[in-house]
């Protein structure tokens, strides 16, 4: 009785808020006085609003590990011949937008695809709650992160607006994350691009999500020239103690002291992996560091990198 209760407490979905609590109140205030929003619309949209349990849990600790970010269930699920398959028939289906976003950009249309897959599987993923519910829930009940959740609750609501978009139809993951490249709104506020001309940067359009990564990637310095990630030649286990974490930077003459020969004498980036079996050693160089900048995860940039690198065989 207990597990069955538990269960219907995860995926109970209530209406949230008692608009007339102070901080509710204070919100709207805020919204209408500083950005010009109408009372009985901040008032209606809370009144609809729904309280998410599950996305909440995640952040006050009463679930642990609900994600697998391990480099053994990236190399699972991202690098094998059905997942290279789906890139190259994006590639094709948006052929179009990939040359548009190029040639306005300069990115090529290898990364851009690659940022897609990881993130949102080209749109299959990423959509599972309405964006407003999780905000909501998250800007207005205790949590660890419940500061950057309202201020993100705030650029929903001036995404909404900008972009022209109901508020109710933007979909996102129990972060908040929304789109097919999962960005938070305040990054997609800064990042957003209509490339199909239709008058809306919709997150959830893939036209525009090629837009936006293609963004993304020139103003963080992308150069379609840089190798990302290098294979380097191993001479013994002295890797094994030299420390890696997302940015470990070091010059090539470190690496040979711990049996690792950089390619060309210079400093780079040291990405040592382990997929429960055996180490994966990749040397990254400033491209690897812009995809750092997009999420601070070494096991998500090697992914990246290495399946732009499969679509491009």
């Amino acid at each position: 009785m207990k597990k069955v209760l538990i269960l219907l407490s995860s995926i109970t979905i209530l209406n949230a808020y008692d608009i007339s609590k102070p901080q509710v109140q204070h919100f709207i205030s805020f919204m209408h006085k500083k950005y010009g929003f109408s009372k009985q619309y901040l008032q209606n949209t809370f009144l609809s609003a729904k309280f998410i349990p599950s996305a909440l849990n995640r952040y006050n600790g009463k679930i642990k590990n609900a994600t697998d970010y391990s480099w053994a269930r990236y190399k699972a699920k991202i690098f094998i011949p059905q997942s290279i398959a789906l890139g190259k028939h994006f590639m094709q289906k948006y052929k179009n937008s990939l040359k548009k976003a190029q040639q306005r950009f300069g990115i090529n249309k290898e990364i851009i695809t690659a940022f897609i897959r990881v993130e949102s599987k080209f749109g299959l993923f990423g959509g599972e709650y309405r964006a407003i519910d999780v905000l909501s829930t998250l800007a207005f009940n205790p949590n660890r992160k419940q500061h950057f959740f309202k201020n993100e609750l705030k650029n929903l609501f001036l995404l909404s607006k900008r972009a022209n978009l109901n508020i109710f139809q933007i979909k996102s993951s129990f972060a908040g994350a929304i789109g097919c490249v999962q960005q938070m709104p305040s990054i997609y506020l800064r990042y957003s691009v209509d490339l199909d001309g239709n008058g809306k940067k919709d997150p959830n359009n893939l036209n525009d999500c090629i837009g936006s990564i293609a963004k993304f990637l020139s103003l963080n310095g992308w150069k379609n020239n840089g190798q990302t990630l290098i294979k380097p030649q191993i001479i013994n286990q002295n890797y094994r103690y030299l420390s890696s974490k997302v940015r470990s930077y070091y010059n090539y003459l470190t690496l040979k002291r711990f049996g690792i020969i950089a390619p060309k004498q210079r400093a780079y980036y040291f990405i040592k992996l382990f997929d429960g079996k055996r180490y994966d050693i990749y040397l990254g160089d400033e491209n690897y560091r812009v995809i750092t900048k997009y999420n601070y995860s070494k096991q998500y940039a090697t992914a990246i990198a290495l399946y732009a690198k499969e679509l491009q065989k």
